[in-house]
């Protein structure tokens, strides 16, 4: 694939060449650095981001943080180069040391943390707040447009996924990623979107030791506008996988541990970590804009096919022979409606979206009926306005944060069991500068869930992995129904005060049982490291099962 790639940049270089360059003087260069200040305070019970158990009624927790993003940009008439920058910190040291990367010392890492930062978090601001070793790197490349008798842009490096997939925010490709993008604006309003994302590099290959596979991606969508009002932009999108990857594309579920799974190794290909395993993932859909005066719609569809060979190793027997060789075929729906009327100051919304699942007693090592995004930076829904079922303005707080694979900003489904969630939200502008709002949410899983699974690094594991005995079952659909409040001051140039609040009313199909250890956690019932023996009727308590959610947050953001 790398050798197609540098022909085809090869051949419009060559053609970019045969162009006659036309003689101007150079521009002069020009910096300039954009990005925002947040500083955000939350309240929140029940949120379990660290040990995913929404049963734990004192897990409460009150926090302040800051984040930076600073975009640093260099031009030069049309070409440009840009470093993006990061920092996240809480207020107040939060491990039992100092977050310290100390360069001069021969530690292998140099990295002394002393425990955990907090969720989204890479350092927890102590006393004097003599930090180091906290800076993100989240952006370097160089855009440039191509000599070519065609308006074009160039982008390469570390960069952003953009509207390269979809306009939509996250149903396939959002966040960052290492490559190249290519925009062909034939027409106004006519472009060709081409994207090579460089997932994992094995280098030389596993003769030589190197442990990844070769992972990649290839993205290609043509955003048009037929008529005044409506823009349509279909997709097309390859993705490929050896051995295990990178947990953004593919998370754990149905019981299934990535890292445990497809490591390749047994029977024919013992010795040959990953090359048991090859994914080959085609997603295909559209996605489009209606709008028509005060009303618009935003239907989106996709569907994903493909299949993936593995070879079942100890942990997962029950599925089939260890060390047999087996394949899975994919064949997954997302469907992702919304619309909006504006009156004036006021605003109407509603949504719908409906992502495929599979059954309870489905084999995952045959059947993956559930839909797999490439990138969602945790970040799909987030701009619907949830605050726990979506990213909201505290965006380190989300249902089951820190278990993928029923992260629905991450996911986009609940495990292997699919989503159904249905919204509506009214916002109004009392005066320019001030805004209020209010929604409810509320969701179910495609297929009901196994309630007596035990929520694991794969996800939530039947027991018919986790006892000899267990026959999966589906018990419950409803995982709740979230309502908001939300304002927004933007009272000084720059400067906007947001404040919103989210209550979850949680339903019965969040129910679990924990292993301890699980995903981060370090509490919970039984055994360190081992599963809960009482057939998953821990958690059990409370209403429905498990307890409400509760989050409330301030944050005054500055722009600039």
């Amino acid at each position: 694939m790398r050798r197609l790639l540098v022909l085809a940049v090869t051949l419009v270089a060559v053609l970019g060449v045969l162009a006659p360059p036309a003689i101007a003087q150079a521009p002069a260069p020009k910096v300039t650095i954009t990005g925002f200040i947040d500083e955000v305070g939350t309240w929140g019970k029940n949120l379990s981001d660290y040990d995913n158990n929404y049963n734990r009624q004192k897990d409460t927790q009150a926090t302040g943080r800051t984040r930076g993003r600073f975009d640093i940009i260099g031009e030069v008439g049309k070409a440009k180069a840009v470093l993006g920058i990061e920092l996240d910190a809480f207020y107040g040291q939060t491990g039992n040391n100092d977050t310290f990367l100390d360069t001069r010392s021969n530690i292998s890492g140099g990295i002394t943390q002393g425990g955990r930062q907090g969720a989204g978090a890479n350092a927890g601001f102590d006393m004097n707040t003599d930090t180091i070793g906290m800076v993100e790197i989240k952006w370097l490349y160089t855009e440039f447009p191509l000599p070519i008798p065609l308006p074009n842009t160039l982008r390469l490096g570390a960069q952003p996924f953009g509207t390269v997939a979809t306009d939509k925010l996250a149903l396939y490709a959002n966040g960052d990623f290492p490559g190249v993008v290519a925009n062909l604006e034939f027409a106004p309003g006519a472009t060709l979107n081409l994207a090579y994302v460089q997932l994992e590099e094995q280098l030389t290959g596993f003769k030589d030791g190197w442990v990844r596979g070769e992972d990649w991606a290839v993205i290609a969508s043509f955003g048009f506008s037929p008529f005044k009002g409506l823009d349509v932009k279909p997709m097309y999108s390859f993705f490929q996988a050896q051995g295990a990857t990178s947990g953004t594309a593919r998370q754990g579920r149905g019981g299934v541990d990535p890292t445990a799974a497809f490591t390749g190794t047994g029977g024919a290909v013992a010795g040959a970590a990953g090359r048991g395993v090859i994914e080959n993932r085609h997603t295909v859909g559209v996605d489009g804009k209606f709008t028509a005066g005060p009303f618009s719609l935003q239907p989106s569809v996709l569907y994903q096919f493909g299949n993936r060979h593995n070879v079942i190793t100890a942990g997962f027997a029950p599925y089939g022979p260890v060390g047999s060789l087996v394949k899975a075929d994919i064949s997954a729906w997302l469907v992702d409606v919304r619309g909006a009327f504006n009156v004036g100051p006021l605003t109407l919304a509603a949504m719908g979206m409906w992502t495929s699942g599979d059954n309870a007693k489905s084999n995952p090592f045959k059947t993956i009926g559930f839909y797999q995004p490439l990138d969602t930076d945790t970040s799909y829904a987030a701009d619907w306005g949830t605050q726990i079922f979506s990213l909201g303005i505290d965006y380190f707080h989300i249902l089951y944060n820190n278990a993928p694979g029923l992260n629905p900003g991450v996911a986009i489904g609940y495990d292997k069991y699919g989503r159904i969630q249905v919204g509506a939200k009214v916002a109004y502008a009392v005066t320019p500068s001030f805004t209020v709002g209010a929604g409810v949410t509320t969701d179910w899983t495609d297929k009901k869930v196994d309630t007596d699974s035990t929520l694991g690094a794969g996800g939530l594991a039947p027991l018919a992995i986790t006892t000899s005995t267990g026959r999966p079952q589906g018990d419950s659909r409803y995982l709740g129904t979230e309502v908001n409040l939300s304002t927004t001051y933007r009272f000084a140039p720059g400067i906007a005060w947001d404040i919103a609040g989210g209550y979850l009313f949680s339903g019965e199909a969040m129910t679990h049982a924990i292993t301890t250890g699980c995903c981060g956690s370090t509490s919970g019932t039984g055994a360190v490291g081992g599963p809960v023996t009482n057939s998953g009727t821990f958690g059990r308590g409370g209403k429905d099962g498990v307890n409400d959610v509760i989050i409330a947050t301030t944050r005054i953001r500055f722009s600039f």
